[in-house]
């Protein structure tokens, strides 16, 4: 026996479908249910043409032609289709709400939406008048998402640093070591950079590996980002202890991290 909370029936409830299969009636809007203001999809009429009912968002499902209303139907924007059946099973996918227009837009609040109609969605939600400025993510100054940790080890050992910026257009990304004016790695063979994008859309990642690391290599490292709509960096100090006599020697922490997402240094001591 079907219960009342299938998700298929989320959007339309018992009543509402045992009223529809009865037919249509003389309309009277008196008698139709409230609906909400901020409907995430808008507003469409029922199947008999009389009441409002809040429309079907993306990725909900739907009734893909008039000879069938069950699940209800597809807001402004919205079309219903069906996706290809995958290879192996037997049923054919239920129809979805599928956004007409592909691609991202920026948004008059300056964030990056998928589609124009996540746009009309967030809008609505959050009952605010928010427009889409053009086609294509907003233009943006490079912004660090997750910076380098403070890092201790020991010489021999290998360490790496990570980090990763958000930016459109893509930021150039490269790593500098406090004290020199030149761009890692540049001709030491036991540092290497690498450098992809992701994970993120238009976020862009790198590392900065040093292999067998060497009392020498102490010091801060910066991730640098720039574009032509500013410059951005995060750092983080690599500590080597070691001996100096008989005295163990360690480097006081770095006083100006700005790497993790909240803000404040995170540190990792590696034995």
């Amino acid at each position: 026996m079907l219960t009342k909370n299938r998700s298929t029936f989320k959007h339309r409830g018992w009543l509402r479908l045992w009223e529809e299969g009865e037919g249509c009636r003389e309309c009277n809007e008196h008698i139709c249910p409230s609906v909400p203001d901020n409907c995430p999809a808008g507003r469409v009429q029922d199947s008999c043409g009389c009441c409002d009912q809040c429309a079907n968002v993306e990725g909900q499902q739907c009734d893909p032609d008039g000879a069938q209303i069950f699940y209800g139907r597809c807001g402004e924007g919205l079309v219903c289709q069906r996706k290809a059946r995958k290879k192996g099973r037997r049923a054919d996918p239920e129809p979805t709400c599928v956004c007409q227009e592909k691609g991202p837009v920026c948004g008059s609040d300056g964030r990056t939406y998928t589609n124009v109609c996540q746009l009309r969605e967030a809008a609505s939600r959050g009952n605010t008048t928010l427009t889409h400025t053009g086609r294509g993510p907003c233009y943006s100054a490079p912004r660090v998402l997750r910076g380098p940790r403070n890092l201790s080890n020991y010489t021999g050992n290998d360490i790496m640093f990570g980090c990763e910026v958000s930016a459109y257009p893509l930021p150039v990304l490269n790593w500098r070591k406090t004290g020199s004016d030149q761009y890692l790695p540049g001709d030491d063979p036991h540092i290497s950079v690498q450098l992809r994008g992701g994970p993120q859309r238009y976020s862009v990642s790198t590392w900065l590996q040093i292999e067998g690391v060497l009392v020498s290599d102490m010091g801060v490292y910066s991730c640098i980002s720039h574009s032509t709509l500013g410059e951005t960096s995060a750092s983080a100090q690599l500590t080597v202890p070691f001996i100096y006599g008989l005295i163990l020697v360690v480097q006081p922490p770095c006083c100006s991290v700005i790497s993790t997402d909240d803000g404040s240094p995170d540190d990792e001591t590696i034995s």
